[in-house]
């Protein structure tokens, strides 16, 4: 298999901006040769209630917070076609969980390469995606 050019962008945690303290709880991996673009998010949030300490945390919010991010990725697919597109995004995010600056790397397999960078960067158990994968069709 030949190697398309992606992106991937860490997904944060960081509850005071300010502070720049941060937590990695997902990835997302966008491919646009593949018309790709897919999240992986953990399900727990114990280490964003490190971060913040069990009083100051909401779990409720974040589980909410990472669902939408990830739903978002599977609704609006269509609306990324490009780096740029992508990197729109990442700079319109202004809530608790951000996104870094994509990131290039070769990809050979999305889900596969999607499943790999989670366990390097977040680590944890893979979660499923929500719907398969986020690829629009050809």
């Amino acid at each position: 298999m030949n190697a398309k050019k992606g992106y991937y962008s860490l997904i944060q945690f960081c509850p005071e901006p300010s502070r720049l303290e941060a937590v990695n709880l997902g990835v997302v991996l966008f491919c646009p040769d593949a018309r790709y673009i897919s999240a992986r998010i953990t399900k727990s949030n114990k280490r964003a209630s490190k971060l913040v300490g069990r009083l100051g945390f909401d779990k409720a919010s974040l589980t909410s917070a990472k669902r939408a991010l990830e739903r978002r990725f599977e609704v609006d697919r269509e609306a990324f076609n490009t780096l740029e597109d992508l990197q729109k995004f990442v700079d319109t995010r202004g809530n608790v969980l951000r996104l870094t600056t994509p990131r290039p790397l070769k990809v050979f397999d999305p889900d596969q390469d999607l499943d790999n960078l989670f366990g390097e960067l977040v680590g944890g158990v893979v979660p499923a995606p929500s719907q398969g994968p986020a690829s629009a069709p050809p």
